[in-house]
């Protein structure tokens, strides 16, 4: 929508929830503040459902690709997988020209909580020295940027840890969801979904500490087991090869290479390239810290077992080779799809 606003990176930085004519689900008023913070992340004790297995959640990220044929080569035109739905912004429904400002004066306080499947962002940074501000989430440290933080609470919860990647998978952070944001407003003007991060996680990621959207870094972004560190994790990219290795959806010739408890190694010759870790589940599955995707429990034939979620911010297409992203159900059907990591066959 528009020209982009003509103060450069200060403004796209204010546009994402921060300042400006109305400041956004901050300060439209103190009650109204309260309650967008208590909706996004409770009154009580915080629980992270990034997976979002809830019977009221919403499906997360993933992918899909092409597919092989049955020698596991790339498949000469058959069917694969049905392509991801697209992310679009809402419309705020605002006349043809209108800038940022304006929107959020015109829609006062709106966030926008559907995730984009393929985990594709584009990153703002807020908070610094001289604009230290209070976050949303109850216990988070003030915005002063000098820990690692990202506001995007309306799509994951309070404290959840995040993966950010650049485009090319060449720098890895870890940042820790402290407030609601960016404003619907923003993400429609560039037309993308957007992480709002400190300026210590721009810094690692692109040299800069101060970035507006309409500078268009794009980032991918996936929810990661909340005993990963904050800050630089460029040792989860360093090697593909270790990536998912030894952990649920990572290959495996028999159980002894999944180095986890009761764990199940589906077998190349049932048509899982390479092996996959897995392991018997009845609704949830476990996650770990370090170069892994966070899992699901799905129906299969053989069983319910644990599978990789697609995840973006480790591989181009959010699976190992060998393997496409698929929808499946909650193996209950009171929670929401999800989409993981199934061999890539033709259809």
């Amino acid at each position: 929508m528009g020209a982009p606003l003509t103060r450069g990176r200060a403004t796209d930085r204010q546009n994402a929830l921060r300042s400006g004519v109305v400041p956004a689900l901050r300060s439209l008023s103190r009650p109204v503040t309260l309650a967008f913070a208590l909706a996004a992340c409770g009154s009580g004790p915080v629980v992270i459902d990034a997976r979002r297995d809830g019977a009221t959640s919403r499906p997360d990220g993933g992918v899909t690709d092409g597919g092989t044929d049955d020698a596991g080569a790339p498949d000469g035109g058959c069917e694969g997988p049905p392509p991801l739905p697209e992310w679009t912004p809402v419309d705020t429904m605002g006349p043809d020209g209108e800038g940022v400002l304006a929107c959020i004066g015109r829609v006062g306080a709106q966030t926008d909580d559907r995730r984009p499947v393929d985990q594709a962002y584009e990153l703002t940074t807020f908070g610094g020295p001289g604009d230290e501000q209070p976050v949303a989430c109850a216990g988070a440290a003030d915005a002063d940027g000098s820990w690692y933080y990202a506001a995007n609470g309306q799509r994951f919860a309070c404290g959840q840890r995040i993966r950010l990647v650049d485009e090319d998978r060449s720098a890895c952070v870890v940042v820790e969801v402290a407030d609601v944001g960016p404003h619907a407003c923003v993400e429609e003007a560039a037309r993308m979904p957007i992480w709002d991060v400190s300026p210590l996680a721009a810094e690692h990621l692109f040299g800069a500490s101060s970035v507006g959207w309409s500078e268009g870094r794009a980032v991918r972004g996936a929810p990661v087991d909340p005993d990963n560190p904050l800050g630089a994790c460029d040792e989860h990219l360093a090697d593909p090869n270790v990536r998912l290795r030894g952990f649920v959806g990572g290959p495996c010739d028999s159980p002894g290479d999944c180095t986890y408890a009761d764990a199940r190694c589906l077998d190349a010759a049932d048509g899982w390239p390479g092996g996959a870790c897995s392991l018997d589940c009845e609704t949830v599955c476990p996650d770990r810290e370090g170069p892994h995707a966070y899992t699901a429990c799905v129906d299969l034939p053989e069983g319910r077992r644990c599978l990789a979620r697609c995840d973006f911010t480790l591989f181009d297409d959010g699976c190992r080779d060998g393997y496409a992203c698929e929808r499946r159900p909650h193996p209950t059907g009171a929670g929401a799809d999800r989409w993981v990591c199934l061999p890539a066959v033709c259809r």
